[in-house]
């Protein structure tokens, strides 16, 4: 059914909510950024309590909003917040604060906005044997791309050359995702299809290459395979998370970084723990990892592990430190308890999904207590966030 009414306020997700005339909720999707105030059309979907509706037209718009810097904003899948303009960071603020309102009542955090100068470092693309493009917005159809504004520009620049060499069967025309991947500093370009094969971009064209991928940070170098698991904005993510850990300065014994990848916070932390052992599922990841802290003259101990496999029974002592970081879905249940055993001085947890993140904190909560928690805008131009909590024992 259609609908006409006021968006109320923004929840978490970028959902719009508001109320239909018998007070029960309407949760609304748009194409693109949500004001609190604005007015909008509507088309619904009632449920036994509430209502799930799509945004189609808008009648009285924020006078903030800004005309979008890409041409398929509406259609396109991949971003959620086009037209927020310089007000993203506010919008941002407002979806967090609903989820950690509701979730951590009373729980005081700091909120990190994302600078206009973040650009994505990697980018998936899906071809169908014609087109190159992403995801129609809720939808598997594509909306061909020839560029992506919200990419560093060299991934966008190289993506008509991507399409040209899959028109031209030179890359494996089969119907496949691929990824787009550049370094820090953004240069050259690598494409991965989903066999992680990959191909380096050179001024003559696409060429057969094994090489890593190297990020700079000043003194800082890390390297992961083409194709591997990495900050999705790796510049304002080492900005982010380096202010927040230079601000706890924790230092002690040993480093316990677990879903470690390629030892990017274990790195960040550098010399200020005297051992470090870094766990992680992925085999190649820890090899790179392995070859990362030494290149850094930083001796860790690295175990191509499960998780939750390796976790013992009160890990740690009062001197060491506990870093997790683990996928979208969180920690599981058989891990958390295992840490509610834990010794260990302090616990960070990192989650790159507000929800599970709080579920964690919730199940970490009878052993471990919140000494300072971070929501960090790490993926700009969408409705996701990244969380940093620092943890420690409830004994403490």
């Amino acid at each position: 059914m259609s609908w006409r009414g006021v968006v109320e306020r923004l929840t978490w997700g970028g959902l719009g909510l508001a109320s239909a005339e018998d007070g029960r909720r309407i949760l609304l999707r748009a194409p693109l950024a949500l004001f609190p105030g604005e007015e909008v059309e509507a088309e619904l979907r009632w449920k036994p309590r509430h209502a799930e509706g799509t945004v189609t037209r808008w009648i009285r718009e924020d006078a903030r909003r800004t005309k979008a810097a890409c041409p398929v904003a509406q259609a396109c899948g991949g971003c959620d917040l086009w037209e927020a303009g310089a007000h993203e960071g506010e919008l941002k603020s407002l979806m967090v604060a609903d989820l950690l309102g509701r979730q951590l009542p009373n729980q005081a955090y700091t909120f990190h906005p994302a600078p206009p100068s973040a650009r994505r470092h990697r980018i998936q693309l899906h071809w169908d044997g014609a087109a190159l493009g992403y995801h129609r917005r809720g939808s598997h159809a594509l909306v061909a791309v020839t560029k992506c504004p919200a990419a560093a520009d060299p991934l966008s620049q190289a993506i008509p050359r991507l399409t040209d060499a899959l028109e031209a069967r030179i890359l494996p025309g089969k119907s496949q995702r691929w990824e787009l991947v550049t370094g820090t500093p953004a240069g050259e370009v690598r494409a991965v299809n989903e066999n992680g094969q990959a191909w380096l971009l050179n001024p003559d064209g696409w060429h057969k290459d094994a090489n890593p991928v190297t990020h700079r940070f000043g003194d800082l170098r890390i390297s992961q395979d083409a194709g591997a698991f990495f900050q999705v904005s790796p510049e304002w993510a080492h900005e982010a998370f380096s202010t927040v850990l230079d601000g706890w300065n924790l230092r002690g014994e040993t480093l316990y970084d677990l879903f470690g990848g390629v030892g990017f916070f274990s790195a960040l932390l550098g010399d200020r723990f005297h051992k470090r052992m870094l766990v992680e599922g992925f085999e190649p990841a820890v090899e790179r990892a392995l070859a990362n802290m030494l290149a850094l003259d930083l001796p860790t101990e690295c175990v191509a592990s499960d998780v939750t496999a390796w976790c013992p029974e009160n890990l740690g002592t009062p001197a060491d430190l506990i870093l997790l970081d683990p996928p979208r879905a969180g920690l599981d249940e058989a891990l958390a308890l295992k840490l509610l055993t834990a010794q260990a001085g302090h616990l960070i947890l990192i989650g790159c999904d507000g929800a599970p993140f709080c579920r964690d904190l919730q199940r970490l909560a009878p052993a471990w207590e919140i000494q300072e928690l971070h929501a960090l805008d790490l993926f700009p131009r969408t409705a996701h966030a990244e969380f940093i909590a620092l943890l420690r024992p409830r004994n403490h």
